[in-house]
C-alpha cells in the first residue's frame, strides 16, 4: 500500500468520527435546550468514546507519516503539496474535513453558550432560594435578626 492510500485510509476514519462528532454536537444542542441532563450525560460517553478513537486514528496518522520519514508536525496541506494526486482525492478529503471541524466548532460554541446560560440561570435561581428569609424582626438594642436562608451556600 502506498504512503498516499493509508493516508487517504486514516483520513476516512477521521472524516467519519467527525461525522459522528457533529451529529452528536447538534443533538447536544437540542438535549440542552430540553435541559435533559440523563441524555446529556449519554451523549458525553459516546462523544468520548468517538474522540479516543479518533486520537487513535491521529497516532496512527503521526505513525505513518514518521515511518515515511516525514516530519510529523507538516501540515496536511505541505503533505499535500509532496503527494502527485490525479484525482485531488487528498484535497478533497481535506476540505471536507475542515468543513466538518468548522461545524463541530460553531456548534460547540452554541453549546457552550446555552450551558453557560443555564448556569446564570441556576445562579439566580438559588440567590433567589438562599435569599427567600422569613420576616425581619427586632431583637434587643434593636438589632436586627432574620431567619436561616433555606441553604447554606457554602461552596
Amino acid at each position: 500500500m502506498t504512503f498516499k492510500d493509508e493516508l487517504i485510509s486514516i483520513l476516512e476514519k477521521e472524516r467519519d468520527i467527525l461525522y459522528e462528532l457533529k451529529d452528536i454536537t447538534f443533538e447536544k444542542t437540542d438535549i440542552l435546550v430540553e435541559n435533559q441532563v440523563e441524555k446529556l450525560e449519554n451523549v458525553n460517553k459516546l462523544e468520548e468514546n468517538l474522540i479516543n478513537q479518533m486520537a487513535t486514528f491521529e497516532e496512527e496518522r503521526l505513525k505513518l507519516m514518521y515511518n515515511w520519514g516525514l516530519d510529523i508536525n507538516m501540515t496536511l496541506n505541505k503533505v499535500i503539496e509532496n503527494i502527485p494526486d490525479e484525482g485531488n482525492e487528498l484535497e478533497v478529503l481535506k476540505e471536507e474535513l475542515l468543513e466538518l471541524m468548522m461545524d463541530i466548532q460553531s456548534r460547540n460554541a452554541l453549546n457552550n453558550d446555552l450551558i453557560l446560560e443555564n448556569l446564570q440561570w441556576l445562579d439566580f435561581n438559588m440567590n433567589l432560594i438562599s435569599n427567600a428569609q422569613g420576616p425581619t424582626t427586632y431583637g434587643k438594642g434593636d438589632k436586627k435578626q432574620s431567619n436561616n436562608s433555606i441553604f447554606d451556600r457554602k461552596v
